[in-house]
């Protein structure tokens, strides 16, 4: 026979069972399949809301192992890319029009500046991270972390989605810059080493024919594509099942929608900007 609790030690047991009998879970939300947009556009707009806990340590910190992971580490492969697709586009356009042509610039601007870098950076960032974030946070689902942050009246859209959300933009802004250097300077460099045409002129003619229009779109793409791919990661782990099988659901989800998006906005922006470099 188990002996009788102590005035304390009842009402301990008492508050641990009224938390647990209150439900403080916004993770458990359960959106239909035509839902899911809209499900997407309020955790982004719950994360833009709460934007100043970027300020807490805890939240900076995950932030900045984020930025590591998406970014920093991610960069050997971008590097790869970039340089193989700039070699190939700058020197078969210039074997094909000539060095001493404008247009030619006109057009690796259009290609590798505004249209590639953006682009090819967020389709290899979604195979790469965005699929990875999303197994974390199911996994982290399944074992009950998040209603654990719940019972500490801890939002996890603030503590875990947040951080990533912000990391995963910042880090595609980035890489991205990245990828355009590499790819313009590496592809004049091949260029230089095959058609033997001066690397000097063409950085000469490829910097008169950059203009600020094609930076601010490439950014403005780019940032429309973090906040849309790093939401859709982190909405697809969240709003996950709780059993191991919901898992690589939620990593197989993340993927397809975060590519149909990045083609449909891809598609926008084309629309809205056809005839900029004409």
């Amino acid at each position: 026979m188990s002996e009788p609790l102590g005035p304390a030690a009842g009402a301990d047991v008492a508050a641990e069972e009224a938390v647990r009998s209150v439900d403080f879970s916004t993770t458990s939300v359960d959106f239909p399949g035509w839902a899911v947009p809209g499900g997407h556009l309020l955790l982004l707009g719950h994360c833009l809301r709460r934007f100043r806990l970027l300020g807490n340590p805890m939240v900076q910190l995950i932030f900045q192992r984020q930025v590591y992971f998406v970014g920093v580490r991610g960069l050997p492969v971008i590097m790869l890319l970039a340089f193989a697709t700039g070699a190939l586009m700058v020197t078969q356009a210039t074997s094909v029009l000539g060095a001493g042509n404008s247009y030619l610039y006109v057009m690796l601007v259009w290609t590798l500046v505004t249209e590639a870098a953006p682009l090819f950076v967020a389709i290899v960032v979604i195979g790469r991270s965005a699929t990875v974030i999303s197994t974390e946070l199911a996994l982290m689902k399944v074992r009950g972390e998040m209603r654990y942050l719940e019972h500490m009246r801890i939002d996890p859209r603030d503590y875990l989605a947040l951080p990533r959300i912000v990391a995963f933009t910042v880090s595609l802004l980035a890489a991205t810059f990245f990828y355009q250097v590499v790819s313009v300077t590496g592809g004049f460099v091949v260029s230089t080493l095959l058609l033997h045409v001066s690397f000097r002129d063409q950085m000469h003619l490829m910097l008169a024919a950059i203009s600020p229009l094609a930076f601010v779109l490439a950014g403005a793409k780019t940032l429309v594509f973090g906040l849309i791919i790093g939401t859709i990661a982190c909405f697809a782990g969240i709003y996950a099942g709780e059993t191991v099988n919901d898992v690589p659901r939620a990593q197989i989800r993340s993927y397809l929608r975060s590519l149909t998006w990045l083609v449909i906005v891809d598609l926008l922006f084309a629309i809205a900007t056809f005839g900029t470099f004409a």
